[in-house]
């Protein structure tokens, strides 16, 4: 799980939207180490900031990375 380190400040139901959401956008980059760690860096602070959405986390992380056009 790319959120182990957030376990105690999310809920349950938050943090299988954010995996989900993770899962999705690094299949849809094909992502590397390093783009899978921006990933798991963007939704972080999406959710922080309330966003619990899978698909919203989804699109907000992808563009957030810029790289919507890939």
């Amino acid at each position: 799980m790319p959120f182990r380190d957030n376990i105690q400040q999310f809920d349950p139901e938050t943090l299988r939207n954010m995996t989900q959401a993770f899962d999705a956008a690094c299949d849809r980059l094909g992502a590397d180490e390093k783009e899978r760690a921006e990933v798991a860096v963007a939704i972080i602070q999406l959710a922080s900031m309330g966003e619990r959405n899978p698909g919203k986390l989804f699109a907000l992380a992808i563009e957030a990375l810029d790289v919507s056009d890939r």
